[in-house]
């Protein structure tokens, strides 16, 4: 009896094994299958005219927006040129102001004193 009911399980087990097996097969194929359908697809994409125009335009966009932005930047320096100079013009003339004052104020204080010790 007891070599019956070893048979009778080792039989189950090996059906449950041979469904497993035949289970994972069918998993493993499926698996297959769909990173197939996906590589398809992904090669369909890049392979689309629509996609490469896009890429394109892109492309080009980015190009154009990176000259622009060279162009501006080469504004901004030559603004920041501009007012650098400006501001260095305004103050040498107020160096110029202050020293003309200076004589003048110092020529007055020369002349009061020399008046007042006459």
């Amino acid at each position: 009896m007891r070599t019956l009911a070893l048979i009778a399980v080792s039989a189950l087990a090996l059906s449950a094994a041979a469904c497993s097996d035949q289970h994972a097969q069918q998993i493993k194929e499926g698996a297959s299958a769909a990173g197939q359908d996906i590589k398809d697809a992904a090669n369909e994409i890049k392979n689309d005219p629509d996609v490469k125009e896009a890429g394109t335009a892109l492309k080009e966009s980015s190009k154009e927006t990176a000259a622009e932005l060279k162009a501006a930047a080469g504004d901004a320096v030559d603004a920041a040129k501009d007012a650098g100079a400006k501001a260095g013009d305004a103050a040498q003339e107020a160096g110029k102001d202050i020293t003309r004052e200076s004589k003048e104020a110092g020529q007055a204080a020369k002349k009061e004193v020399h008046e007042a010790t006459r």
